[in-house]
Protein backbone atom coordinates (compact mmCIF):
# COMPACT_ATOMS: atom_id res chain seq x y z
CA UNK A 1 0.00 0.00 0.00
CA UNK A 2 1.28 3.46 -0.91
CA UNK A 3 0.51 6.73 0.75
CA UNK A 4 1.61 10.26 0.05
CA UNK A 5 0.82 13.20 2.26
CA UNK A 6 1.90 16.76 1.58
CA UNK A 7 1.98 18.99 4.63
CA UNK A 8 2.42 22.69 4.02
CA UNK A 9 3.34 24.71 7.07
CA UNK A 10 2.63 28.38 6.84
CA UNK A 11 1.99 31.18 9.30
CA UNK A 12 -1.75 30.47 9.56
CA UNK A 13 -3.89 30.38 12.66
CA UNK A 14 -4.43 27.04 14.39
CA UNK A 15 -7.93 26.58 12.95
CA UNK A 16 -6.75 27.29 9.39
CA UNK A 17 -3.77 24.96 9.76
CA UNK A 18 -5.94 22.13 11.12
CA UNK A 19 -8.44 22.64 8.29
CA UNK A 20 -5.59 22.26 5.79
CA UNK A 21 -4.40 19.08 7.49
CA UNK A 22 -7.93 17.65 7.44
CA UNK A 23 -8.17 18.34 3.71
CA UNK A 24 -4.96 16.37 3.19
CA UNK A 25 -6.12 13.46 5.32
CA UNK A 26 -3.43 14.14 7.90
CA UNK A 27 -5.62 14.91 10.89
CA UNK A 28 -3.28 15.64 13.78
CA UNK A 29 -0.34 16.22 11.45
CA UNK A 30 2.89 14.27 11.66
CA UNK A 31 4.81 13.07 14.69
CA UNK A 32 7.68 10.83 15.64
CA UNK A 33 7.31 8.05 18.20
CA UNK A 34 11.08 7.53 18.03
CA UNK A 35 13.83 8.80 15.76
CA UNK A 36 12.77 6.29 13.11
CA UNK A 37 9.09 5.51 13.84
CA UNK A 38 6.91 8.16 12.15
CA UNK A 39 3.16 8.70 11.96
CA UNK A 40 1.41 10.97 9.48
CA UNK A 41 -2.32 11.09 10.07
CA UNK A 42 -3.30 7.46 10.51
CA UNK A 43 -0.32 6.11 8.53
CA UNK A 44 2.61 4.84 10.59
CA UNK A 45 5.91 3.79 9.05
CA UNK A 46 9.56 3.13 9.81
CA UNK A 47 12.09 5.57 8.41
CA UNK A 48 13.79 3.90 5.44
CA UNK A 49 17.35 2.75 6.16
CA UNK A 50 17.54 4.28 9.65
CA UNK A 51 17.66 2.78 13.13
CA UNK A 52 17.71 4.99 16.24
CA UNK A 53 18.06 4.16 19.94
CA UNK A 54 14.89 3.49 21.95
CA UNK A 55 13.10 6.69 23.04
CA UNK A 56 13.50 5.77 26.72
CA UNK A 57 17.27 6.44 26.47
CA UNK A 58 19.00 9.84 26.41
CA UNK A 59 20.12 9.50 22.77
CA UNK A 60 16.73 8.09 21.81
CA UNK A 61 14.90 11.06 23.36
CA UNK A 62 17.20 13.42 21.47
CA UNK A 63 16.60 11.55 18.19
CA UNK A 64 12.82 11.62 18.73
CA UNK A 65 12.91 15.36 19.52
CA UNK A 66 14.96 16.03 16.38
CA UNK A 67 12.56 14.04 14.19
CA UNK A 68 9.59 15.93 15.65
CA UNK A 69 11.35 19.27 15.08
CA UNK A 70 11.99 18.29 11.45
CA UNK A 71 8.34 17.31 10.95
CA UNK A 72 7.16 20.70 12.25
CA UNK A 73 9.42 22.88 10.08
CA UNK A 74 7.78 25.55 7.94
CA UNK A 75 7.75 24.91 4.22
CA UNK A 76 6.46 21.94 2.24
CA UNK A 77 6.73 18.45 3.70
CA UNK A 78 6.12 15.37 1.55
CA UNK A 79 5.94 11.98 3.27
CA UNK A 80 5.82 8.79 1.20
CA UNK A 81 5.54 5.23 2.43
CA UNK A 82 5.22 1.78 0.95
CA UNK A 83 4.89 -1.42 2.92
CA UNK A 84 5.38 0.31 6.27
CA UNK A 85 8.71 1.93 5.27
CA UNK A 86 9.16 5.48 4.00
CA UNK A 87 10.68 8.93 4.34
CA UNK A 88 9.71 12.59 4.60
CA UNK A 89 11.23 15.34 2.46
CA UNK A 90 11.18 18.99 3.50
CA UNK A 91 11.44 21.75 0.92
CA UNK A 92 11.98 25.39 1.87
CA UNK A 93 13.89 28.43 0.68
CA UNK A 94 17.01 27.00 2.36
CA UNK A 95 16.91 23.76 0.33
CA UNK A 96 15.61 20.21 0.29
CA UNK A 97 16.26 17.78 3.15
CA UNK A 98 15.28 14.16 3.75
CA UNK A 99 14.47 13.15 7.32
CA UNK A 100 16.46 9.92 6.93
CA UNK A 101 19.65 11.80 5.98
CA UNK A 102 19.19 14.34 8.76
CA UNK A 103 18.84 11.57 11.35
CA UNK A 104 21.97 9.79 10.09
CA UNK A 105 24.03 13.00 10.02
CA UNK A 106 23.40 13.61 13.72
CA UNK A 107 25.29 10.46 14.70
CA UNK A 108 22.39 9.57 17.00
CA UNK A 109 21.07 7.02 14.48
CA UNK A 110 22.69 4.53 12.13
CA UNK A 111 21.95 2.67 8.92
CA UNK A 112 20.23 -0.69 9.20
CA UNK A 113 23.35 -2.33 7.76
CA UNK A 114 25.65 -1.03 10.51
Amino acid sequence: MHFLVVLISAPFGAAEAQEGLNALGAVGGARAFSGHDIEVGENRFALRGVTCPPPDTDKGRRAKALANTFLRMTGTMVCKSEGGVGDCTHRSSSGIRDLSRVMLKTGLCWTEDA
